[in-house]
């Protein structure tokens, strides 16, 4: 018979905890609108400057040339990612006639709006002892 008494009282907590809460000024603030042109740095570096040309150096690890791209083993490409294994996409496929795999490599990486492109490659020459 008690708990008939008691059920308003739990009604009455159940509503109020379901009421909607002021929102604190951290949250009523606008959040920033996103950048279409701004682009995502690997961390520790910078977003990529578009149609900046960024020189890197490295080892070709394969080469598919119907598909258009070339794996590289690259030293870091200062300014805009660190030393890895990675493939490129090439702007024009005969890039790919220059070298083989192998090769140790001087090559221009340019960010555009479409991704990442090699746009130049050539074959270091050995070094001397």
């Amino acid at each position: 018979m008690r708990s008939i008494y008691l059920l308003p009282f739990a009604l009455a907590a159940a509503l109020l905890s379901c009421q909607k809460q002021p929102e604190t000024a951290r949250e009523q603030r606008p959040a920033p609108a996103p950048s279409s042109t701004q682009l995502k740095g690997p961390p520790g570096f910078p977003p990529a400057v578009m149609n900046k040309p960024y020189p890197g150096t490295g080892v070709v690890a394969s080469i598919n040339k119907q598909e258009g791209w070339i794996e590289i083993n690259h030293d870091e490409i200062k300014e805009l990612m660190p030393a890895m294994q990675m493939e490129f996409n090439v702007k024009d496929k005969s890039l790919l006639d220059k070298v083989k795999v192998g090769d140790h490599v001087n090559f221009t990486i340019l960010e555009t709006d479409k991704g990442e492109y090699l746009t130049e490659i050539n074959r270091k020459a050995p070094t001397l002892p």
